[in-house]
């Protein structure tokens, strides 16, 4: 596997899943999924999205029975607009879906730029701090993806400092990260 697409599309493969929504659509990844049917949402006009709004909106906007099988999380990358997506997404997830989110594992620290990852890791950190009610695991491949299934989850029980440090010392842990081995034994 070497990016999301390729996670994506094992999941959708694997799970038989057939709605897929993408948060973040811009460079025309979304056909790249195999999925029967699929939404894209991006606020670029000349994006390929099919919901060309901010994902806030295209949630309050949609009925609350539009669901979905499987949502990749790539719109804003700020901290607090990734947790609305992850939140928002889980109220229009299908029983035994799961939510992808890119950006969550930088590999270096200029990732950590705005126009990159931001600080997306630190919405992945405070939900494997504070929702037993998830299961949550990352990949080190494509900067995330992160995974998250509802489930039962060990809380991450240490303070998180909100630094670059912290997160490369503490990212198996924190991030709760897989390799690929561990990946298809889990999800097969």
């Amino acid at each position: 596997m070497k990016n999301s697409q390729d996670v994506i599309n094992y999941f959708i493969k694997t799970y038989k899943y057939k709605r897929f929504l993408e948060i973040g659509v811009r460079d025309g990844s979304i056909f790249k999924i195999d999925c029967d049917h699929k939404d894209g949402v991006d606020i670029d006009i000349n994006s390929n999205a099919n919901y060309k709004m901010p994902s806030d909106k295209f949630f309050e906007e949609i009925p609350e029975d539009q669901m979905y099988d499987i949502i990749f999380v790539d719109g804003e990358h700020e901290k607090s607009a990734v947790l609305r997506d992850i939140i928002n997404s889980l109220k229009h997830l299908n029983p035994g879906g799961t939510i992808l989110c890119h950006d969550i594992n930088p590999p270096e620290e200029w990732y950590l730029e705005t126009m990159y990852c931001n600080n997306a890791w630190e919405t992945w950190a405070e939900l494997r701090s504070t929702r037993e009610d998830l299961e949550m695991f990352s990949l080190n491949v494509n900067m995330g993806p992160g995974i998250i299934q509802r489930g039962k989850q060990k809380l991450y029980k240490n303070k998180v400092e909100h630094t670059w440090e912290y997160l490369d010392a503490n990212r198996k842990e924190l991030l709760n990260v897989l390799t690929l081995d561990e990946f298809f034994k889990k999800y097969k």
